[in-house]
């Protein structure tokens, strides 16, 4: 099966882009692109970029990609989330690191870059577009877990990270 790479972006939305109590969307204005607005005030630009500079590399290699079909919802292809953290977790002068592992990608964003709020709706998001099988999380040379295997309960997103 082929792969045609994706691009993928995060900015802040412009007037009007995003319906009335809406803070993030996903959109996929033409083939092979996605857009991941944000509301303004719940974000830094700065952490944004940085979002679709890792995005990116990941998904133009084909590390997440689109399925084409979605699953019914509890066939647990993998978890994916935001959780806020002090900015000195983070390597320096990076607002987000992504934690990856076969079946899961946690994304550590410094605290003061974003709000609760966001973290809490983009996490909403994620669990709809993954738990859906909407993207899909590919390993090269590693088995897909069977349908239907859960997850680590660690991993699920209902559960706190923490971090030592």
């Amino acid at each position: 099966m082929s792969y045609t790479p994706q691009h993928v972006q995060y900015r802040l939305a412009k007037d009007g882009e995003l319906d009335d109590g809406c803070i993030v969307d996903m959109r996929a204005p033409a083939a092979n692109r996605v857009s991941v607005l944000f509301s303004p005030p719940q974000i830094n630009e700065r952490l944004t970029r940085q979002l679709t500079r890792i995005s990116s590399h990941q998904v133009a290699h084909g590390a997440w990609r689109q399925s084409g079909s979605s699953m019914p919802e509890g066939q647990w292809l993998s978890v994916t989330r935001w959780e806020r953290v002090p900015g000195t977790w983070l390597p320096k002068g990076w607002l987000v690191a992504g934690i990856e592992q076969a079946g899961s990608c946690i994304w550590l964003v410094d605290e003061d870059e974003c709000t609760p709020r966001l973290q809490n709706d983009m996490n909403d998001m994620l669990y709809r577009l993954i738990s859906r099988g909407v993207y899909l999380q590919c390993w090269f040379r590693c088995p897909p877990s069977p349908a239907g295997e859960l997850p680590d309960p660690a991993l699920r997103p209902s559960a706190p990270m923490t971090v030592p």
